[in-house]
């Protein structure tokens, strides 16, 4: 009987034209060239998914992947079969994540081990939600 693998989607949200953004698109960007590095089997089974919503708030929700608590940006879950394993919004946790990530696929960690860090520094967090972080603007008022 064939042996069934998990398969792992990392989901990273952010906007493609933000200087709020930049510091974690830079990150996104090692971790989705770290992703290619071949570890074995394990590469199969692992996707980075990326993410640039619409600016316009309202417009945003009909295109916001499920599983978070709103539709701000930055935003990053991980999901193992389709289960959300960890997922959050907060600036700071996601950097956390992202700069440890990039030394897990360094090493060529296998996905359990990522993914059981991913939802260890998730539950752990001491970061607080920063609302400076990628602010959106008001909607001009039509006249």
């Amino acid at each position: 009987m064939a042996q069934h693998t998990s398969e792992y989607v990392l989901t990273l949200v952010q906007h493609a034209f933000c200087t709020d953004c930049a510091l974690v698109k830079n990150k996104i960007a090692e971790i989705y060239i770290m992703s290619g590095l071949n570890r074995g089997e394990q590469s199969k089974h692992w996707r980075v998914q990326i993410l640039s919503p619409p600016w316009d708030r309202n417009a945003r929700r009909s295109e916001f992947p499920k599983g978070f608590k709103s539709v701000d940006v930055p935003a990053l879950k991980l999901e193992v079969n389709g289960r959300i394993m960890a997922a959050t919004q907060i600036p700071g946790d996601i950097s956390d994540i992202l700069s440890k990530l990039k030394e897990m696929l360094g090493k060529r960690c296998d996905n359990d081990q990522i993914a059981d860090e991913i939802e260890s520094m998730v539950k752990a967090s001491s970061n607080k939600p920063d609302n400076s972080v990628c602010p959106i603007p008001p909607l001009p008022m039509r006249q």
